[in-house]
């Protein structure tokens, strides 16, 4: 089951003025993402929230501070991991595709 605007909203609460449409795409993305990793039906839009807030912080850079007289924009510098383990929500959803593959973080089948 694919998780939708409002539960991402509640989850990633620094996302609330971010635009719906904006969300959506990144909702889209991890759902795709999540599909092909076969998450169980229980886990799946658990790992689709998690995921797309982790997608959605990452492209909402947190901004320092901002001027309007010759535009400058500054933002927070990420420091330590990048990839899922840069975000909180990425560290859910790397602990949730490790717990729907047993365990192992792999996903392998012995025939």
């Amino acid at each position: 089951m694919k998780t939708d605007v409002e539960r991402l909203k509640l989850t990633a609460s620094e996302l609330v003025n971010v635009s719906n449409d904006s969300l959506q795409l990144h909702i889209d993305d991890a759902y795709s993402e999540v599909q092909a990793k076969g998450f169980p039906e229980s886990l799946e839009e658990r790992a689709n929230r998690y995921l797309a807030a982790h997608l959605a912080t990452l492209s909402n850079k947190d901004v320092k501070s901002e001027a309007v007289g010759p535009l400058k924009r500054e933002y927070y510098e990420i420091k330590g991991d990048t990839g899922l383990l840069s975000t909180e929500y990425g560290q859910e959803y790397a602990r949730l595709l490790k717990e729907a593959n047993g365990g192992s973080g792999l996903n392998l089948v012995v025939v």
